[in-house]
């Protein structure tokens, strides 16, 4: 085996790598960015149950802000988990928990 062969195998090595980390790379880039999943564009769609805002914490947790009946409410989503953080009257409605 000549050595231009091993030089090519080394590049096309090096060259597929590269392609792996960009793809990666444009995929936490998107996610950063605010491309919405399938979840959250169900949530957006209408009825009683809206999405307001998410926000991604880390790699593990996000923050989702749910209006559901007039009352807003703060959920921290994990792996494995949901916390629900704080809720509150939606501008101009009552809260139904009081």
């Amino acid at each position: 085996m000549e050595w231009t062969h091993v030089f090519h195998a080394v590049l096309s090595l090096i060259f597929v790598i590269g392609l792996l980390f960009l793809t990666v790379y444009i995929f936490k880039l998107a996610e950063q960015k605010g491309i919405r999943s399938r979840f959250a564009a169900k949530l957006r769609s209408g009825g009683r149950l809206n999405l307001i805002e998410s926000r991604r914490l880390d790699a593990a947790n996000t923050l989702f802000l749910v209006e559901c009946d007039q009352t807003e409410y703060l959920i921290l989503c994990g792996s494995g988990f949901g916390l629900l953080l704080k809720d509150k009257p939606a501008a101009g409605g009552a809260n139904i928990h009081e």
